[in-house]
């Protein structure tokens, strides 16, 4: 019987262990996310650091940088999705980070569910519901609110 991957407490999913959020991962956590399946990072901090670490322990990463409070660029999003997508689809969870895993990271998620089809509404909803932290800002609510209609 094999174990179930074990993944950092302060790793929450919206899609179970598929898609994720969490607060910036100290740097001797990245073994264990490896090793519970983890294989891609996204950071949308807004200084790149970690990225190179990622790498070098093996991750496919990327750096969205996102200020505080604000909401991606409809770029970022396609971004987001051209590099979660095929590891996805291979069953290699992705994880998005912040520095406390709540606004910007919970606004990165719903934005993909968004890209995906599922409602602004339904979405925000989910990340309300699974990360309970990530109150979102009016700019960020805003933003998921007009994204169906500029992701055509």
């Amino acid at each position: 019987m094999s174990e179930k991957p074990k993944y950092p407490e302060y790793l929450w999913w919206v899609k179970p262990e598929k898609l994720g959020g969490m607060s910036r991962p100290p740097l001797e956590d990245l073994p264990q996310l490896y090793q519970a399946g983890m294989r891609g990072i996204v950071s949308v901090m807004d200084e790149p650091s970690g990225i190179k670490e990622y790498q070098a322990a093996g991750f496919a990463a990327l750096w969205l940088p996102i200020i505080g409070g604000k909401a991606p660029t409809i770029e970022q999003v396609q971004q987001f999705v051209k590099f979660a997508d095929p590891l996805l689809g291979n069953n290699q969870p992705v994880v998005v980070h912040c520095t406390s895993g709540n606004r910007r990271t919970g606004t990165l998620l719903a934005a993909y569910l968004i890209a995906k089809g599922e409602t602004p509404d339904t979405a925000i909803q989910l990340i309300q519901k699974v990360r309970p932290t990530a109150e979102l800002r009016e700019a960020q609510i805003s933003f998921l609110s007009q994204l169906p209609s500029q992701m055509k």
